[in-house]
């Protein structure tokens, strides 16, 4: 498995989330899904998830906060109030903590995991798995992924078919083969595993991301 970012930088990077949440949370009433929410659409989750030192070890969980919702537009927080000392993590900080080590782990983008596992179920989990190795957040995680993708249509069918195209119409202005088409959609093939270059064509035909097209 290849994490997201090196192993060194893990403790800052869990430490540092978790606070952002517990800060926003339980200092600045922010709903904690709401937060969730602007923090996985800002630039900071994407760098954040990529390892950029600035952001995993480089700013406190207040600072992380700040620059949040400032990109957001949120007008509520004009002025941030000061972060307390807390004797007790709190079950948002254990939250942050075990998804910034889910994402680390698994090495997807983090509004990937909060599509499969909300942060209100990270939540749910606190009484059980708070003490628990960080492992059985990212087994429970994985459980979660693998029964939506058995029970749902893929990714690259929902995008194809909101796009309006056919599968054969996707294959010939992709470049893509109909029957590679046709086993990614029905996850006889894994399109995380194709050439670099099929997925663009895909994603690039499509108007989305790669990363849009690759399953939990």
């Amino acid at each position: 498995m290849i994490h997201a970012y090196d192993d060194d930088y893990l403790p800052d990077a869990m430490a540092n989330l978790a606070g952002a949440f517990d800060y926003a949370v339980n200092d600045c009433g922010l709903d904690i899904d709401l937060f969730a929410d602007f923090f996985v659409a800002s630039e900071t989750a994407d760098l954040f998830g990529q390892g950029v030192p600035k952001y995993v070890c480089g700013m406190s969980g207040q600072e992380l906060v700040a620059e949040i919702m400032a990109g957001s537009g949120w007008l509520g927080l004009a002025i941030l109030p000061d972060a307390p000392i807390r004797m007790h993590a709190t079950p948002e900080y254990w939250a942050g903590w075990a998804l910034a080590y889910c994402q680390w782990a698994r090495g997807v983008r983090f509004r990937d995991i909060l599509d499969v596992l909300p942060i209100r179920d990270f939540l749910r989990l606190y009484p059980t798995l708070h003490e628990a190795d960080e492992s059985h957040i990212v087994d429970v995680y994985d459980s979660r992924a693998r029964s939506m993708r058995e029970d749902g249509d893929s990714r690259l069918h929902e995008i194809r078919v909101r796009s309006g195209l056919s599968q054969a119409e996707l294959a010939e202005r992709s470049g893509v083969s109909l029957r590679s088409v046709q086993m990614y959609e029905q996850r006889r093939k894994d399109l995380a595993k194709a050439a670099v270059s099929t997925a663009l064509s895909l994603a690039r035909t499509l108007g989305c991301h790669i990363e849009d097209l690759l399953e939990p």
